[in-house]
């Protein structure tokens, strides 16, 4: 090999490799930059879609206390218009909240007007008069019954938790003939003379309503892939597969080895956030948790969202590829420009190099 071509090689090589020294480090950057802007917008759309669920679920409270506060001075009625006045009341309520499959009002025994036991066989009370009053469209259509939670409100009422409005954990339901879920949301109706509970008014709220929501939200921003609401036990309320409604967060697989942590966040109303392989997408996801409080209730939920790796890194990668190009140009203009600097540069080397040979 001449030492012109040696001299080509060399420079070409020294090019080489600053030049992609310096595209490796620039992507690296920009890959770690972009990852961390993911990482920080991945959870600011799980906050705001926790604070949009929380003021959905403050709205349905909000309603259930509008009806608590008019119950509380029921002794302003006449005594024999009570059970009646707050009956039509319930009713006018429940046609405009379709999302309420009950609604109910449970008074403590003669609390109400001390006519318990002459409204016995009353629909909408108890064997003993006890005013018990639900309305529901399980059916399809409104119907009157007396509330099947007569002994679980009597027992939040009367303990020290009384004046605290309670939202159970989701219970298998049956609306309209299909099989769902329902959370039941619980007011206490205070006596505003006495300050004591006298009764309750709360609804059974069918969770069949979120999941066309989650969807939704997943069609309408590029960046979420994956969107899990779940209550604090880590009962699936909604799901990116729907067949994990119903299910717990055990039964995922997103999270891998952060499960456990995931699962803790959930249960102390915590924010989480982690990057994972998601083998249902089979894809790596960067994840985030927030909580949705709930503020007027102890119980919490929390909305995951997810992002795909591939989505986050599409420009980083569109970057690479025209890095790729680009180097692949300036390293073959480098080889002709080199190749014919040196072939005029290199002549009095080439001939010094060659004076020992025509000696010899």
């Amino acid at each position: 090999m001449n030492v012109k071509i040696k001299l080509s090689i060399m420079m070409i090589v020294v090019v080489l490799i600053a030049a992609g020294s310096i595209a490796v480090i620039e992507l690296h950057k920009s890959s770690d930059i972009t990852m961390e802007l993911a990482r920080r917008k991945t959870m600011y759309l799980a906050r705001q879609h926790a604070r949009y669920w929380d003021g959905r679920l403050n709205g349905y409270i909000n309603v259930l206390q509008s009806l608590s506060n008019i119950m509380n001075f029921y002794e302003n009625l006449p005594v024999a218009d009570r059970r009646q006045t707050y009956e039509d009341t319930l009713l006018s309520v429940f046609e405009d909240m379709p999302d309420f499959v009950r609604i109910f009002t449970v008074w403590k025994p003669y609390a109400l007007d001390g006519n318990d036991a002459r409204n016995r066989g009353r629909p909408g009370s108890t064997p003993t008069g006890q005013f018990a009053f639900t309305l529901t469209r399980e059916t399809g259509k409104i119907a009157v019954m007396t509330s099947s939670v007569v002994d679980e409100t009597m027992v939040h009422i009367t303990g020290p938790a009384g004046k605290v409005v309670m939202m159970s954990d989701p219970v298998a339901f049956k609306n309209n003939g299909k099989d769902t879920y329902c959370v039941r949301i619980t007011v206490p109706i205070l006596n505003k003379r006495l300050n004591e509970v006298v009764g309750a008014v709360g609804c059974q709220l069918d969770i069949a309503l979120i999941q066309p929501l989650v969807e939704k939200t997943i069609r309408d921003y590029n960046e979420v892939t994956s969107m899990v609401i779940y209550s604090d036990n880590g009962f699936i309320l909604a799901n990116y597969l729907p067949e994990f409604i119903g299910k717990k967060i055990d039964t995922e697989t997103q999270y891998g080895k952060y499960l456990t942590e995931a699962t803790h966040a959930i249960k102390n109303a915590q924010e989480f956030e982690c990057f994972a392989y998601d083998p249902e997408l089979k894809q790596n996801m960067q994840i985030a948790i927030a909580n949705i409080p709930i503020e007027v209730s102890p119980t919490t939920w929390s909305v995951m969202i997810g992002s795909t790796e591939k989505y986050i890194m599409r420009e980083v990668n569109a970057m690479k590829q025209f890095v790729i190009i680009l180097m692949s140009i300036v390293l073959a203009a480098a080889v002709v420009i080199i190749y014919l600097i040196l072939s005029r540069t290199a002549k009095p080397i080439v001939k010094v190099a060659d004076t020992p040979k025509n000696i010899s």
